[in-house]
């Protein structure tokens, strides 16, 4: 790995975004819960933390079974909770971690009622504390671990694929999305494989979800969908361009469909008052693309949302705290919307 630019390993106190820090942050937490999900294929563990109370659903009979009945409350009843559950995926491509930043300082405000800058967020508060709120920061840590930059702020997109994608044997970088046309990335061949990847070099989001065996990280994260049985569930991912919600999708439900939209529309509306200028805009899925997300609904019925909040390239400049601002608003109307309405996707 090349050092590219020194200042992409350096970051503000309030932006904890490594490995290790990651980790002793949570290893601190008292209010929440702390628990490992699963381990790496490097063997590495892989950590969620939740706050509000566990609400277990008895269920008799499985998420597609229950649709062809026409009664979906066999596999879910939300009349069995008094509230709803939302769980947030930071950094599924484990150079983009921006949304890691973001899930740490929610953390801050439940634990101490001020983000990790000392800033109060009265609303946001209230809102976390109306729901069961499941944390995974780092789903993915081998690409973690492997291309621990802090931040790729003022960077150029050959930074970002360097920093994600990796590098050919032929000492070419590889970009989206040529990078799809490999799975699993041959690890052996590349000068330097980058944090999109496991060990075995699998990009996560797109592993083979119905083969006889998984990526360990993602067989993780379905073990645990499948024991929380939330009713929304938040992957972040970052991007060169300004923050934006991917909806609607078109291989889910029209239910689905409208709630994403929904929920993006309130995001960007945020985002423009605060100031934070939204990009890359709501656009229909068209290639019937079946991704993590989708198999983590498919799994367990919940609302799947994916998130792109801004790397803050010279492209596309945001700062530090233009990208935390847009991580906890995306949190807020996220929440807002679960409170209001329950999100109701089954």
């Amino acid at each position: 790995m090349q050092i590219r630019r020194q200042s992409f390993f350096t970051s503000p106190d309030f932006w904890i975004s490594g490995w290790e820090d990651v980790n002793e942050y949570l290893d601190g937490i008292r209010t929440g819960t702390v628990w490992e999900i699963g381990r790496s294929q490097g063997g590495h563990p892989i950590r969620a933390v939740a706050f509000g109370q566990h609400e277990p659903v008895e269920r008799r009979t499985t998420y597609s079974s229950a649709l062809a009945s026409g009664h979906p409350e066999d596999f879910y009843d939300p009349a069995q909770r008094t509230m709803p559950v939302l769980l947030v995926i930071g950094a599924v491509h484990a150079a983009e971690i921006e949304g890691t930043v973001a899930c740490l300082n929610l953390a801050h405000i439940l634990e101490h009622g001020t983000d990790l800058r000392g800033r109060t967020h009265a609303e946001l508060h209230g809102l976390a504390r109306q729901v069961r709120l499941v944390m995974v920061p780092l789903p993915q840590p081998d690409g973690r671990i492997r291309a621990p930059v802090r931040n790729l702020i003022g960077g150029s997109e050959d930074d970002l694929y360097y920093y994600g994608q990796g590098v050919l044997a032929d000492g070419s970088i590889l970009r989206w999305p040529a990078c799809k046309r490999l799975q699993p990335v041959p690890v052996d061949a590349m000068q330097f494989v980058g944090g999109y990847y496991n060990d075995a070099g699998v990009n996560i989001q797109h592993d083979d979800f119905l083969a006889p065996q998984v990526a360990p990280e993602t067989r993780a994260l379905l073990d645990l969908v499948r024991a929380e049985t939330p009713d929304c569930f938040l992957t972040f991912h970052s991007c060169g361009s300004g923050p934006f919600l991917i909806a609607p999708e078109n291989h889910l439900s029209s239910r689905c469909q409208f709630h994403q939209v929904q929920i993006g529309a309130l995001i960007a509306a945020r985002h423009r008052r605060d100031g934070l200028r939204p990009g890359g805009g709501m656009r229909v899925e068209p290639r019937g693309g079946f991704y993590l997300h989708t198999a983590l609904h498919f799994t367990s019925g919940a609302l799947p949302l994916l998130f792109e909040l801004p790397h803050g390239l010279a492209s596309k400049p945001f700062s530090f705290e233009e990208i935390l601002d847009a991580g906890l608003d995306v949190l807020e109307e996220v929440l807002r919307y679960g409170v209001c309405c329950r999100y109701a996707p089954r």
